[in-house]
């Protein structure tokens, strides 16, 4: 009778793990996540795309962070934000992405970098990640970040760059100013941004002037080098 109780337990107990590690997997599933790995001994690269999504800035600069050794995981803007979210949202979300590669690939640490929306919604990710993971990241670099964002995709958004940025509800300058690791502020010499006229340098928080617009001209061996020297 005890065997019998005892293989029905472990059958239970076994449906639930299965359960529970398929539950894992839908709900990684579900994001809109490009992922690459890497056999090195690199952190990963959480990679925060702009509004326009996995689009080819984005694919290539990932591509040519991959080809110098960094794995990385593509986070689209684009499709996760077309409806609100919130800092806390998406902290959780991103904790349980990171959590899954960070054990699956054995890395102890990683680096986010986002680009200009990306750059703006990633900067709230450290407040918004448990002590545990938010001790894992080494760096963050922002690409053409902007004062403030609503978390949120907007057509008008989308079709402009540059200009006023300061009106949106979330402020970008009052979360770097809490960081204590490494943040890399890449701007574009004739991009229209505020924020690179108005952001202050820091210990932590240092400002970088690349040649081109707010895409950088499309330079990814330039983009792609001013990130790897900022981690």
């Amino acid at each position: 009778m005890k065997f019998f109780i005892t293989i029905f337990i472990y059958s239970i107990t076994l449906s639930l793990s299965n359960k529970a590690n398929a539950q894992t997997k839908f709900d990684i599933s579900a994001y809109p996540i490009h992922v690459q790995s890497k056999n090195t001994n690199k952190p990963i690269i959480l990679f925060i795309t702009g509004d326009g999504g996995w689009n080819s800035f984005s694919t290539q600069l990932t591509n040519e962070l991959a080809r110098n050794g960094y794995p990385f995981i593509a986070f689209d803007s684009k499709k996760y934000f077309w409806d609100k979210k919130t800092p806390l949202q998406f902290g959780k979300d991103v904790q349980t992405i990171l959590d899954q590669y960070l054990k699956e690939w054995n890395k102890e640490s990683f680096i986010i970098v986002g680009y200009s929306f990306g750059a703006d919604v990633c900067s709230f990710l450290p407040a918004n990640l448990s002590k545990k993971l938010s001790d894992k990241l080494d760096a963050m670099v922002l690409l053409s970040p902007g004062y403030s964002t609503g978390f949120e995709v907007k057509l008008m958004g989308m079709l402009s760059s540059g200009g006023p940025s300061n009106s949106e509800k979330y402020k970008v300058y009052p979360e770097l100013m809490k960081l204590k690791i490494p943040v890399s502020c890449i701007f574009g010499a004739s991009d229209d941004n505020d924020f690179k006229l108005g952001l202050k340098e820091t210990e932590f928080v240092h400002k970088i002037i690349l040649p081109g617009n707010h895409h950088f001209n499309d330079d990814i061996l330039v983009v792609s080098k001013a990130i790897i020297k900022g981690l």
